[in-house]
């Protein structure tokens, strides 16, 4: 399950330009463990998660659910031109 995008995760850690393997060893996680936090299916604590965001300068935001936003078929009407 993808519940965030983790490619800014690896982008960040490129620019710092440490490897997996060096990210994996200065927090003590697996290097599967940082790959599935790259590719946004990291399943483990949030904790973890949040260890390496620390790391990399990142953090966690929590919003609340926007279940209001227009649906695609509902577009046309909002942008339609004025006759």
């Amino acid at each position: 399950m993808h519940w965030y995008n983790g490619s800014l995760i690896a982008l960040r850690r490129k620019e710092k330009g440490w490897t997996q393997q060096n990210v994996s060893s200065q927090i003590g996680l697996s290097r599967n463990q940082i790959i599935a936090m790259e590719k946004g299916r990291f399943t483990g604590g949030i904790k973890y998660l949040r260890k390496y965001l620390d790391l990399l300068g990142l953090k966690v935001t929590i919003i609340e659910n926007q279940t209001d936003l227009p649906q695609l078929n509902e577009l046309a009407n909002i942008f339609k031109e004025d006759e």
